[in-house]
């Protein structure tokens, strides 16, 4: 199981490393858009219990909220790794002469690699948060509360 964490892992730092690449090696800010679409569609295979399943859900205004609230996150994702390429770009003068593809290659290939290591639908979605409180009763006496009262 850690080992598949692992893996997983990886496989999402393609992800990421693709808009950090084009950055890197100079590509103009018109790559940042198909960048937000392979993003965007890592969120849709990986992720699919957050999306609606039904056209009924789907055109419903709260759902294409989340969705473009998503796709926004995605976006600042995209641009902030393009610009941290562009900035160590700049400063070390480092210029690739490979092709833009390379780059939309790797973050492409990171989703079908990550969805071979994890299937959404077989483990269910970790909560966001957990709280964990004892009841009244259970509660340890304190120093100064005799342990038995009778």
């Amino acid at each position: 199981m850690q080992n598949r964490r692992r893996f997983l892992m990886l496989a999402n730092a393609l992800l990421y490393f693709g808009p950090l690449l084009a950055g890197l090696a100079g590509f103009g800010w018109v790559i940042v858009p198909v960048f937000t679409v392979i993003f965007v569609l890592w969120l849709i295979i990986l992720q699919p219990q957050e999306f609606p399943i039904n056209r009924a859900e789907w055109q419903s205004r709260d759902a294409w909220v989340a969705i473009s609230a998503r796709a926004a996150v995605q976006t600042l994702f995209v641009v902030v790794l393009f610009g941290i390429g562009r900035g160590i770009g700049g400063i070390t003068g480092a210029m690739a002469g490979f092709s833009p593809l390379l780059p939309l290659a790797i973050s492409f290939l990171s989703i079908p690699l990550a969805r071979m290591i994890w299937d959404p639908w077989a483990t269910p979605p970790a909560p966001l948060a957990t709280k964990t409180e004892a009841p009244a009763d259970t509660a340890k006496p304190g120093p100064d509360t005799p342990a038995n009262p009778n």
